[in-house]
């Protein structure tokens, strides 16, 4: 199917979305919540375009993430309306995160060069996007969720002070937008949400892997072997390579 994008004619496929076309393409649509990863989930408004009713009527807003590409559909991704309300999310975000350099990279990008509104006291870098959260969910360990509302919206952790259910796997700092989740390796220990996990040796190379938490984690829901988890990333691309060389016959 063909959706015309920009007044560019363009394939789309069965369960495309009008962001999963345009990324496809080249065409830059901005977002802060979206991650191939994971399900979409439309919170940051950032990817809106403008999208053409049939009978010449005036077009409607959608977020690109979530709204499907359709045959014949027409959609403009930075016109006048949608920058104006680009901006106006990023004045807000701004505002929630003034230290934060993503959003002000963002933010300059559409005429934003100080919020109009009043910052957070104390603000961190968090813009409640939720990707940690269905990061954490996504890996099955569920350890962190958000908590209050408004300008002292969180992401915070059972209670807040509960970190038993974190595995140390990682998932929700290395795919938060601004790094706003800190995480240190040191080591053969990793701190994250004020907890220390140790890492579990690569068999082969020696060198740092997994948590042990993350590791019975995945054992427990994959029902492999221990030994299934203990080498490290380059060890098993390597034992993969080798493998498919031996399939080659090479």
């Amino acid at each position: 199917m063909i959706v015309v994008i920009n007044g560019r004619d363009l394939h789309a496929q069965p369960g495309d979305s009008l962001l999963d076309v345009a990324r496809r393409t080249g065409i830059h649509i901005p977002t802060l919540c979206h991650h191939e990863g994971l399900e979409p989930w439309g919170g940051c408004r950032l990817c809106l375009v403008e999208v053409g009713r049939p009978g010449g009527h005036a077009a409607r807003v959608v977020p690109a993430c979530l709204f499907p590409a359709r045959d014949g559909l027409r959609a403009d991704t930075d016109t006048a309306r949608i920058r104006r309300l680009r901006a106006g999310v990023l004045d807000l975000l701004l505002a929630r995160c003034p230290q934060s350099a993503k959003i002000q990279e963002l933010a300059l990008e559409y005429g934003v060069r100080r919020t109009s509104f009043t910052e957070r006291k104390n603000a961190d870098k968090c813009i409640l996007c939720n990707i940690c959260v269905r990061a954490c969910a996504a890996v099955g360990a569920n350890a962190i969720g958000t908590a209050g509302r408004g300008v002292v919206g969180e992401i915070a952790l059972p209670f807040h002070d509960d970190p038993s259910a974190c595995v140390g796997c990682g998932a929700c700092a290395l795919s938060c937008p601004t790094g706003a989740i800190e995480m240190v390796d040191a080591g053969f220990t990793r701190r994250i949400w004020e907890r220390d996990f140790e890492r579990v040796r690569c068999a082969s190379c020696g060198r740092p892997t997994l948590t042990r938490e993350h590791s019975a984690h995945l054992v427990a829901r994959s029902g492999l072997p221990e030994d299934s988890f203990k080498a490290c990333d380059r060890c098993r691309r390597e034992q993969a390579g080798r493998q498919f060389l031996d399939l080659a016959g090479k």
